[in-house]
Parts: C-alpha cells; structure tokens; sequence
C-alpha cells in the first residue's frame, strides 16, 4: 500500500513558505523607511546643539570685544587713539575656537556685524550680530534660520584731570586680568589672556610636554576619560575631554593699573 502525502499538509507548508517571504519583504521595507528618518531626527539634533554652541561663543565674543571698544573708543575721542574695529574684534575671538562657523550659512562671511555706537552723542556702545543657520541638507523646505544678538553698553568716560584748573589732562593706564590668574597684562590681545586649544590622543601625552616642560594631568572640571582624543593648551598643564571645557575660558577683566597691587606683571606683553 503506498501512501500519499495529504494535499491540505501540502497547503499547510506552502500557506507558511509564502506568509515568511511577505514578513521578510515588509520588514525590508519598514527598515528603509524608518532608517531615513531616524538619521534626519539625530542630524537635527546635532546640528541644534551646534547652533546653540556657535551662538554661546558669539554672545562672549560679543561681550568680551563690546567691553574692548567701549575703552577703546573713550581713547579715540580724548586721547586720539584710533579704536579697534569691533567688528574684526568679534570674528577675531571667533577665528581662535575650535571648528569655527560649521553650522553658519557662508562660513565666517555669513556673520555680519551691525556698529549701533553713539559715542560723540550719548556715550552709547551698540552693535548686533547677526547670521544664518544653514541646514544639513540645502534643499529642504524649512526656511531661514536667522539669529540676531544684540549687545548694549555705556562707554568708559576715563579720568580727564582737572581742566577746569588748567592742569594737564591725565589719563589713568588700564590693564588686564582674569578671574583665577596672578598677572596683569597690558595688551588686550596677548597669548595667555587667548587661549590656544590644540587635539591630540590621550596616549601621546605620555612624551608630550607643555611650554614649561611639564606634564599634563587630568582636569578636575570635565574629568576626561583616559583615551580618546584630548584637549590641551602649550601653556596649561591639564589635558580637556570638552573643547568648550570651562577651565580652557578666560574671563578677562579692565582694571586700572593702581589697583592690580595683588597682580605680577605679565612677561610676555611687557606687563
């Protein structure tokens, strides 16, 4: 007697074969819909975290150069000192930070600079910033991304002595400091009031040395990681795991020369 396979386990087998193709065909298809959108979601947020770092950095740079000219321009007007243009000031500051203009539209000719200042009128320091975000992929539909950080300030109106009296006008120097250091400098653009940062990987630092010969230690802010790519400056003696690290900022202070008595002068502006 010989037996025949039953047509509806056939069925069974054949019904399951085709069903496992159709799981596996729209599985593929959800995957290469899904994949697009998950890379567009992660893109924009990076790019947001860079706007927001790029924005932080042009508000200090704005803050730091506006403090510069509302000095400077008091020396224009009474001591005729041309002033600094605030404007190579701002993209100055901006030149010296890691990875520059990456997410601005026309790179650091996207960023323009508005001088509001009223000097002769009413003492007034004023400028604004302005710049475009441009999208990680051009042709997109989302429109203009324009930003606008405004900075407002009074100018320093000095010591002018008494001409009344018919004394000579005098002029008080001025110097710089910051928060944490020990010397004054005199001159604004000097190599430890602006920082260098420099990347490199955590196992060089075992020959590297900074400009004094020491070595490099972890920083007690960011707390790096032992690997990876660091973050170090030739006159610092401490290695980053953030470029934006708080300790690789300097928060420069003006001060008048009388009283920096608790400051050394600075020896490499010729403080």
């Amino acid at each position: 007697m010989v037996k025949v396979s039953s047509l509806k386990v056939n069925k069974i087998k054949r019904a399951f074969f085709f069903s496992s193709r159709k799981l596996k065909g729209s599985m593929a298809v959800e995957g290469s819909l899904v994949l697009p959108i998950f890379l567009f979601f992660m893109i924009t947020i990076l790019l947001s975290i860079e706007a927001v770092r790029f924005q932080s950095d042009a508000q200090e740079a704005m803050h730091q150069s506006g403090n510069q000219y509302a000095f400077t321009s008091y020396l224009e007007k009474y001591a005729n000192q041309p002033s600094a243009d605030i404007e190579s000031q701002v993209k100055g500051y901006l030149d010296d930070q890691l990875y520059p203009y990456l997410c601005v539209s026309g790179g650091r000719n996207g960023v323009k600079i508005q001088n509001l200042s009223t000097i002769a009128k009413d003492g007034s320091v004023a400028f604004i910033a302005e710049y475009q975000i441009k999208p990680f992929i051009d042709w997109l539909p989302i429109g203009k991304v324009v930003i606008r950080d405004r900075f407002f300030s009074h100018a320093f109106i000095g010591y002018t002595g008494l001409e009344e009296q018919g004394q000579e006008k005098q002029l008080e120097p001025y110097v710089y400091v910051t928060k944490t250091g020990s010397k004054y400098h005199i001159s604004f653009t000097c190599t430890y009031l602006k920082v260098q940062v420099k990347a490199a990987e955590f196992e060089s630092l075992v020959s590297q040395r900074n400009h004094w010969g020491e070595k490099y230690y972890a920083c007690a802010r960011c707390r790096p990681l032992k690997a990876g790519i660091v973050y170090i400056t030739n006159d610092g003696n401490r290695y980053h795991g953030k470029s934006d690290c708080s300790a690789l900022k300097r928060e420069v202070y003006m001060i008048p020369l009388s009283e920096a008595d608790s400051y050394a002068a600075c020896s490499k502006c010729g403080g």
